[in-house]
């Protein structure tokens, strides 16, 4: 009752600050105390990195929660160190306590959730940014240091990521407080091996230049773990977790033996060189229930709220895609394949 009382002088005041309205309608005073029960921010924003239109950022526009960024340098795609330094830009243009959420732009749909959902379960980690996963360590040259960030974050308490498969990091979905992206942003910036390109071009001729294409990736791996250990040993805010249940994030690749009551059967080839294990990127669509347009893999008790096809192929994800396109999932484009946009 006290509760109730609070919220009628709320209306009460509503109300006389616009009058001639009758009030809010029963939905708007829902979505209101939806809202209010999240910190306050000023804004919230999608940010993509985009070289070309493309039908499946078409897609990801019509099905994200929050309005839709594109940032670029130009037509000429020369690498992932592009969306850093693009991401790192905009940053800055970003009021601190606006909430920013970091896609990539070709091979990510929305899952059938609205902004509330989003923000609910970002707020529900009390950590300033949440980071995607991946059942791979990749690139390989994180090494053993990928499990020991893992660990690192179950000792510390933050999420139970040693008995979870997606427990590695993944730079193609990420979800925080502008004021601590720039912090990550910046402190790649300075740290990034990039600032060399000597030593960036001679690294990736002695590895293979596929290296550069997870570059992204591999320096916010650098940036997570000097950070762990600043956490840990110098007693620094944690600024960042992974999304290891993927509540937030899902990815369609997997690794079979994590799986086996799932993909025990399932043929596995080795696809890439710089992948040591083979992944299943193909996974059959029976795996994925869909309900509507929200879909979930069904090893796992969620329904997140996007899907991402990270990965050389794609064959699951353009499975699970169509299916939510044939469900007309992403309204004007119903009826309409992605191809054809």
């Amino acid at each position: 009752e006290i509760v109730a009382q609070a919220i009628r002088r709320v209306l009460e005041v509503y109300r006389s600050a616009a009058p001639g309205i009758d009030g809010l309608t029963p939905d708007e005073e829902t979505a209101a105390l939806h809202w209010a029960r999240l910190p306050p921010i000023t804004g919230v924003r999608a940010l993509v990195y985009a070289n070309k239109p493309h039908s499946n950022l078409e897609l990801l526009k019509r099905s994200c929660p929050f309005p839709l960024v594109r940032v670029s340098f130009g037509p000429v795609w020369t690498g992932t160190l592009d969306k850093l330094l693009a991401y790192r830009h905009y940053l800055h243009s970003v009021d601190d306590d606006s909430v920013v959420l970091i896609l990539d732009a070709f091979d990510v749909i929305g899952n059938g959730f609205d902004a509330w959902e989003l923000l609910r379960r970002f707020f529900s980690f009390g950590v300033p940014v949440v980071i995607s996963t991946e059942e791979n360590a990749y690139p390989r040259e994180v090494g053993d240091n990928a499990e020991a960030l893992a660990h690192t974050l179950h000792e510390l308490g933050y999420v139970n990521s040693t008995s979870q498969p997606a427990r590695f990091l993944n730079a193609g979905g990420i979800i925080g407080m502008a004021w601590a992206l720039k912090r990550i942003f910046n402190d790649i910036r300075q740290h990034m091996v990039a600032n060399n390109p000597a030593v960036l071009q001679q690294y990736g001729d002695s590895v293979g230049h596929w290296f550069l294409h997870a570059y992204d990736q591999y320096e916010l791996w650098r940036f997570f773990l000097r950070h762990l250990q600043a956490v840990r040993d110098d007693g620094e805010r944690l600024l960042c977790t992974l999304d290891v249940e993927q509540r937030i994030f899902a990815s369609t690749v997997m690794k079979a033996r994590n799986w086996p009551a799932y993909l025990g059967s399932h043929p596995v080839e080795q696809h890439s060189i710089d992948v040591d294990e083979p992944l299943v990127f193909d996974a059959p669509q029976q795996l994925f229930e869909v309900k509507g347009c929200r879909a979930r893999f069904v090893g796992r008790p969620h329904f997140p709220l996007f899907w991402h096809g990270n990965g050389p192929r794609k064959e699951a994800w353009d499975g699970l895609r169509d299916r939510l396109v044939a469900n007309g999932c992403f309204a004007s484009m119903s009826g309409q394949s992605p191809t054809q946009l």
